[in-house]
């Protein structure tokens, strides 16, 4: 007689293997999300590894395109890739590999990308950032909210990972000079290195940081996190030890908010007008990011393109002259009709708010 296995059997379950280790629980992993800013190289591998694991969700941020150079080092990306936005190219593989796993895209900015709330929210947040005010930013914005973040960072043949569970723990601004936390650096192509930029890494860094990342979170989502908080990793001497950390008492990157923000019926597609419509009379809300207002024209003094679709078309139609705008943050300053979104404002968003007595408040979009 042949044997037949159970419907339930291991030869249906996808983690019947991951189910034999011990303190594996793959439905506290399905019930979480993960956060990953930054989707190129170690972002590949930390998202790939974390889908095949079985978590149930992952937020994929990330402003760039998949370039030819970035095939050498991505998993998730092949040729027919190249130009697309690196989140929507990964949840395509991803769903080909983990159909499981709900994978929603933020083809931007963190800032615009994914809100406050959301990180508040995500069982933890994973940093796969190549340059020093992204990682700072981060840093930042997870210290808000008291989320669980994880970095990491890669060189030629080595790499290292922090893990930083709370706001009073060191972290990696305390490990930079007060010029370095201020650097207004940005993400560039690999192929363009510049002084004080990304340095060159291979997928064999790469993937050793993405797994130690990967493992890290995995135990943060299953309740049990590291007791390291930085692990530096070294391929040529083949030592990974952890290191002590010191907290700087100058770092700025140790304050959350100071209450818990009150929700608003309000989300990141509605208007202007419907945001200060539910705030309390003469409230002044503020982004994190700023965004350009039109100004009249500085030449001949038309103004008749602000009450144009914003923005305004870059020349002036009375006099030809460039028309400008000035930045601001607060959103009083915007077009009642502007969606938020298009403002820079991320979903479930936490949103500062002066009031007219001069005091302030904090609100979470739905």
């Amino acid at each position: 007689m042949t044997a037949t296995s159970s419907p339930s059997g291991p030869e249906t379950d996808r983690f019947a293997r991951m189910r034999l280790v011990e303190g594996w629980d793959p439905a506290l992993l399905a019930a979480g999300t993960a956060v990953v800013a930054g989707v190129g190289a170690l972002g590949n591998e930390v998202a790939k590894n974390l889908a095949l694991a079985g978590v149930g969700r992952m937020i994929l941020c990330d402003p760039d395109t998949v370039s030819i150079t970035n095939l050498s080092r991505t998993v998730l990306f092949s040729t027919g890739d190249v130009g697309r936005p690196k989140p929507d190219a990964a949840a395509g593989a991803l769903r080909v590999l983990a159909p499981d796993t709900v994978v929603d895209t933020r083809p931007t900015d963190l800032v615009s990308g994914v809100g406050l709330g959301e990180l508040a929210d995500a069982a933890v947040v994973l940093g796969c950032l190549d340059s020093i005010r992204a990682r700072v930013q981060l840093l930042g914005r997870a210290t808000l909210v008291n989320a669980a973040l994880i970095d990491g960072g890669t060189g030629p043949w080595a790499g290292e990972v922090r893990v930083r569970m709370s706001p009073d723990e060191p972290c990696f601004a305390c490990s930079l000079t007060q010029h370095e936390r201020g650097v207004t650096d940005v993400p560039w192509s690999c192929a363009e290195p510049r002084q004080g930029g990304p340095v060159a890494a291979s997928i064999l860094s790469t993937a050793l940081v993405a797994a130690w990342m990967s493992a890290a979170a995995v135990r943060v989502m299953l309740g049990y996190p590291p007791d390291y908080r930085l692990l530096r990793i070294d391929a040529l001497t083949g030592r990974t030890e952890p290191v002590r950390l010191t907290r700087d008492p100058d770092c700025p990157t140790h304050v959350p908010l100071a209450e818990s923000p009150a929700p608003i019926a309000v989300d990141h597609r509605d208007t202007v007008g419907a945001l200060l419509a539910a705030l309390p009379a003469g409230a002044q809300p503020t982004v994190w990011a700023r965004f350009p207002v039109p100004l009249p024209c500085l030449v001949c003094g038309n103004d008749t393109h602000l009450s144009d679709d914003f923005p305004p078309d870059g020349w002036c139609v009375a006099c030809g002259a460039v028309l400008r705008s000035r930045y601001t943050e607060q959103l009083r300053d915007a077009p009642p009709h502007m969606r938020l979104c298009d403002l820079g404002v991320a979903p479930e968003e936490i949103l500062t708010v002066r009031t007219a007595e001069g005091g302030h408040l904090w609100f979470r979009l739905k």
